[in-house]
């Protein structure tokens, strides 16, 4: 991969990361500000606890992504970004254009997602 596409996608990378950390960060105060407050109707509280879950399972897709990001970035310093993890082949440029964290190329995930399917189906 040339420098100016590696480049382009380390941007891309870096900034995605910094939305990241602001928006964590954002649903964490949010959480606490929920969690802080004082109810004298269950059903208030009830509200309150499942809003705290849902604000958890978004902090926890968003740190997946990170970590995916992460990894990513790590694959540059190692010269190996934009190399399927599966097969070592390059991955789709179209792919990367899309998602730049991306791990695998179009065939290695789709035989992925047919091996999920199908253990899931058993």
């Amino acid at each position: 991969m040339d420098t100016i596409k590696l480049r382009k996608y380390q941007e891309r990378l870096l900034r995605r990361r910094e939305q990241i950390l602001t928006t964590v960060r954002h649903l964490e105060e949010e959480s606490q500000e929920v969690a802080g407050k004082r109810h004298f109707d269950w059903l208030d509280q009830a509200w309150d606890e499942n809003e705290i879950r849902l604000l958890d399972r978004l902090s926890d897709a968003y740190l997946r992504e990170m970590g995916r990001i992460e990894m990513a970035l790590g694959r540059m310093l190692a010269g190996t970004y934009g190399l399927c993890l599966a097969c070592h082949r390059p991955i789709e440029y179209r792919r990367l254009d899309i998602f730049p964290e991306i791990e695998f190329c179009l065939g290695c995930q789709d035989l992925r997602e047919s091996f999920e399917r199908a253990s899931r189906a058993s």
